[in-house]
């Protein structure tokens, strides 16, 4: 009998130990809130009381020290009805704790669902990712802004709506990052006849919370879905310029007069979300020659004055980039004081700070002659496809191997 019951206890030992073994771990209870909710972006195109469009905002706070994902569910009702259906989900975030701020949006109307005229109510819950248990809901002052909403479909509120695009971009040094570029804007609307609008587009940082204003658009005119009645504007150069990085941009329409916000789009949208920008002198290639040398001399008679000689260069750009330029070797004889155009190459490429890609230009013989006679010379970089600026010079005046340099023709230098 003992020995059952010293078996028996063994037993039960082993079921307890391996019962605590496998028992989970019950996931973390931080304590979260929802310090504030505040609707923006409202539209109510038409002035009656009833939005077609609003978003609504809140602010999650985490006590502790930690970063959690997190996600919210936001519920509506008409106001009259005895319980509350689901709407639409926030997007995934990474909240951070120690009560900073994690500010949250959810879009009512487009793209989620359009609410049929009336007056709701709306509920939000926080949930951490991959949970059910709801970490935090408003507090009774905050759900004063979530009840007796009005909302309409924009079919019944004028639908005004806009089209974006970019066109016209400069970037030099191709490296994604616009110096300018034109923001085209189509603005429409659903009814006939013509409306005076005015557009404001605003721009941030990437990472920045809060949009500022770049410009205006003032009094133009749209009709109906008209794809000709659209505006534009210059970002960058002539315009302010914006520093280097990525920005996010908004455009707001209004009807002039009104100064009710009748549409916009944002971030949200692609073309305006990300978009990369520098300064003129960024996206600038800055072009040197960094040295000059003459080579395959051909003097029979021995007396300095050479009928045939290269004249080499290279020319390097202070980015690694591959480029296309062409250059213009100027000469000039003792007995004048202005350069004249020798030759003009065709276009080569260059690499960086590369010293294998120089360039040489032939003097005499197979080129023009030259008199007998010392002669200044000049070379002129230019960028492919443009004659109208000198990206770099290298002459006489600075270097001394370009500098009283002794040709004659052929027959002068007959042995």
């Amino acid at each position: 009998m003992k020995k059952i019951l010293i078996l028996g206890f063994a037993v039960l030992t082993i079921i307890l130990i391996y019962s605590c073994d496998t028992t989970e771990t019950p996931p973390p209870d931080y304590t979260y809130s929802i310090s504030s909710v505040w609707w923006s972006d409202s539209l109510d195109a038409n002035n009656d009381g009833y939005f077609s469009f609003k978003r609504l905002n809140f602010n999650v706070h985490l006590a502790e020290d930690v970063a959690r994902t997190v996600y919210a569910r936001v519920y509506y009702k008409r106001f009259d009805a005895s319980g509350f259906t689901f709407y639409a989900f926030s997007e995934d975030q990474k909240v951070i704790g120690k009560n900073g701020d994690n500010f949250f949006d959810v879009a009512i109307g487009s793209p989620n669902k359009e609410l049929s005229r009336g007056v709701y109510d709306f509920k939000i819950e926080v949930y951490e990712k991959d949970s059910e248990r709801i970490e935090a809901v408003p507090d009774s002052a905050e759900n004063l802004i979530l009840f007796g909403n009005k909302f309409e479909e924009s079919n019944e509120d004028k639908d005004f709506s806009m089209t974006v695009w970019w066109s016209d971009s400069l970037d030099k040094d191709e490296d994604g990052y616009w110096r300018a570029a034109t923001l085209n804007i189509n603005a429409d609307v659903n009814d006939s006849g013509t409306r005076e609008m005015n557009a404001k587009v605003f721009y941030k940082e990437e990472q920045a919370a809060e949009y500022t204003l770049y410009d205006e658009i003032d009094n133009f005119t749209i009709s109906g879905n008209d794809s000709s009645d659209a505006v534009a504007l210059t970002v960058g150069d002539p315009n302010e310029e914006l520093e280097y990085g990525l920005y996010d941009f908004r455009v707001e329409l209004y009807e002039t007069g009104s100064g009710l916000l009748v549409d916009f789009v944002d971030q949200a949208l692609p073309a305006l979300n990300d978009v990369g920008f520098e300064t003129e002198d960024d996206d600038l290639f800055f072009y040197s020659i960094d040295k000059v040398w003459w080579s395959d001399s051909l003097d029979l008679d021995g007396d300095g004055y050479t009928q045939f000689r290269k004249i080499n260069f290279d020319v390097n750009v202070d980015k690694d980039y591959q480029r296309t330029i062409y250059a213009k070797v100027y000469a000039r004889p003792p007995d004048s004081s202005d350069y004249e155009m020798y030759d003009s190459t065709a276009n080569f490429m260059i690499y960086g700070s590369n010293a294998n890609d120089s360039y040489s230009v032939p003097v005499g013989l197979i080129n023009e002659p030259l008199d007998s006679a010392k002669y200044d010379f000049l070379i002129s970089i230019f960028e492919a496809g443009v004659d109208t600026f000198v990206e770099a010079s290298r002459s006489a005046f600075v270097d001394s191997v370009m500098a009283l340099q002794k040709f004659e023709t052929a027959q002068q230098d007959s042995l």
